[in-house]
């Protein structure tokens, strides 16, 4: 293929606009910053835009400011109107969150991006970096014109699968990792229909693909639903006998227009907890499996007489795949489960995670809501010039599984994103940033609360 230079400055590239790329790329543009984000799908947002109605939690903390920079996407989001967005559900594992249909959801990152004067492409996976001294001297880019070269003084990876740190050399972990649990943490997971040996078998959490539903009367639905959980699991395991695709759980959103209703998921039942989302053939089982499982969802409802769900079809599914954890990148710091538990405060605290641990299938159970997040997680040990955010920061499994949800991703990215506008403003690298500084910026610039 055509290697292409693109001779354009950008102070800071950020691979990756899910909530963490979102976050990184607002705040560093809102420090001075020229900044451009590269996604490799066809849509922004990551799973904000991929999952009907999907809740996108902790956007706010007990109803007030998370931060200037998720309130920047939430604004956004409700100038679409009640077509947009609904408050989302509240419970020890979601909050304070919104549930947005997942068009107006893109709109309104488009229109972020460009208040803040962002440059977005799409369709832009980044495939390879060159690295020279320790540090990333460009990035390339797939695109249909070719392989575009691109230079910036800062990278930041929020492709979730640390996409950019492997490429540019930099060390990671992959599935679930030796960790000692106290059993008594565990969360009642009574919900989840399972067929396999959870202990001995999971490697990685499953992928899964939301999708949503029409013609569904949420009233009789909803009450019928809150009242037989029990007979709706009777019915999916004799569904799953016949030979039907049957997901580990399902959790129902209703939609912003009428009949409409965004179903989240565990995945098929008999998906092997060893896919992964760097296997090709894997992602593919899985996309093939999700489409599958979200059809014969709409016949289940409608062939076994759920009330609500008489004239009850499949309506889409999810643009991109739910991929809960590949790469985790070896940084100065690696979050581990304990930090989850003690309440313990770092000297380099720049963000807090809230919520539950959720390992989709493989363990759920309680930690420190609000526990405190060290920058130096957001390091990658082998590069100087680059930081990483989201869900490919250092970490654990549990580490990582502890609060993954996006309004927390957002937080991480904010962090990444301010140290980086910080960074470029006093021209120094990002391990050796003044950590005051740092944290007072996102104090008192951003209303972070550390």
């Amino acid at each position: 293929m055509r290697h292409i230079t693109n001779n354009e400055h950008w102070d800071c590239i950020v691979a990756g606009s899910g909530p963490a790329g979102l976050g990184a790329a607002v705040a560093c543009a809102r420090l001075g910053a020229k900044v451009m984000i590269l996604e490799a799908a066809g849509q922004p947002g990551g799973t904000i835009c991929a999952v009907p109605f999907m809740p996108v939690n902790r956007l706010r903390i007990h109803g007030k400011l998370r931060s200037e920079v998720h309130e920047a996407f939430v604004q956004s989001l409700l100038s679409f109107g009640k077509a947009a967005c609904y408050p989302g559900p509240e419970d020890s594992v979601n909050g304070d969150g919104f549930c947005p249909q997942p068009e107006y959801a893109e709109l309104a990152i488009y229109q972020l991006l460009e208040q803040e004067g962002i440059e977005l492409k799409l369709f832009s996976p980044v495939v390879d970096a060159v690295t020279e001294n320790g540090a990333i001297r460009e990035i390339i880019v797939r695109e249909k014109q070719g392989m575009i070269h691109y230079r910036a003084k800062l990278f930041i990876d929020a492709t979730g699968d640390g996409d950019l740190a492997a490429a540019a050399g930099c060390g990671f972990w992959e599935g679930k990792s030796e960790e000692t649990v106290d059993p008594s943490i565990a969360m009642n997971a009574d919900f989840m229909l399972r067929t396999q040996d959870i202990q001995e078998k999971s490697i990685h959490m499953p992928i899964t693909l939301g999708f949503s539903l029409i013609g569904i009367e949420e009233g009789p639905f909803f009450t019928w639903m809150g009242k037989n959980t029990s007979s709706f699991k009777k019915i999916l395991g004799k569904e799953d006998e016949k030979g039907r695709y049957i997901a580990a759980w399902y959790a129902f959103n209703h939609g912003t227009a009428p009949g409409v209703m965004g179903v989240n998921n565990g995945a098929w039942i008999h998906q092997k907890l060893t896919s992964s989302g760097l296997n090709s053939s894997d992602l593919t089982d899985a996309r093939r499996n999700g489409v599958r499982v979200a059809a014969d969802l709409a016949a289940i409802l409608r062939e076994n007489g759920i009330p609500g769900c008489e004239c009850c079809a499949l309506d889409r599914v999810g643009g991109i795949l739910g991929v809960r954890d590949t790469r985790r990148i070896e940084g100065e710091y690696t979050l581990t489960f304990e930090n989850t538990q003690e309440s313990a405060e770092f000297k380099d605290t720049v963000a807090r995670k809230y919520g539950a641990i959720d390992a989709n299938q493989l363990f759920m159970g309680k930690m420190d809501s609000g526990f405190a997040y060290p920058y130096r997680s957001l390091l990658p040990v082998a590069v100087d010039n680059l930081l990483v955010t989201g869900r490919c920061a250092s970490a654990t499994f549990l580490g990582h599984s502890a609060g993954k949800s996006m309004g927390n991703m957002m937080e991480l990215g904010c962090a990444a994103g301010t140290a980086a506008g910080l960074c470029l403003k006093e021209s120094v690298l990002p391990r050796n940033l003044d950590i005051d500084k740092l944290r007072n910026t996102l104090k008192e610039q951003f209303q972070v609360k550390l």
